[in-house]
């Protein structure tokens, strides 16, 4: 079999290949058709920050009373915060990290601040903005740098997620 033929075989498997490695990775990732693992939210914030904490120093703080959020923006707020921290961790390995949430009548301010050089911030935009919040990507107050999204989650609409 001549070098030509062998790139024809490999070119007509490609696709049946990624096929069944996609098929093997979502059959691990998920068990009797469920997901793997419980669903992103602030609830699990502590286990988050402890998964990260074990090669950043990273310390978190909530202001304001914590209450129950829409679904989709307490999804939104733990995914920021993951991808933030998931960030630091990739450009700014052991520099200390910062996360703070801040509850008030009109929704949810998450703000991850650290020390080192900016964090991309491309996803982070988009995750807040998928939810109708604000973003903020810049120098921090102190140097290093900060990333901020203002979720909205008014104490007075129902949770209809």
């Amino acid at each position: 079999m001549g070098r030509l033929e062998r790139w024809r075989r490999v070119a007509r498997a490609g696709p049946r290949v990624g096929g069944a490695l996609r098929s093997a990775l979502l059959r691990v990732l998920r068990r009797d058709g469920q997901p793997a693992g419980p669903a992103p939210s602030l609830t699990r914030l502590d286990a988050l920050i402890d998964e990260f904490a074990a090669g950043q120093p990273v310390r978190w703080r909530v202001g304001g009373q914590p209450r129950p959020l829409p679904g989709a923006v307490d999804v939104a707020a733990y995914r920021f915060i993951q991808e933030a921290l998931t960030g630091a961790c990739r450009h700014a390995p052991g520099a200390a990290v910062a996360v703070r949430l801040r509850y008030d009548p009109a929704g949810l301010t998450v703000e991850v601040r650290g020390d080192g050089p900016p964090v991309p911030a491309a996803g982070l935009r988009a995750r807040a903005e998928s939810v109708g919040g604000r973003f903020h990507a810049g120098p921090g107050p102190e140097g290093g740098w900060l990333l901020r999204a203002e979720l909205p989650a008014p104490e007075d609409e129902p949770d209809l997620s």
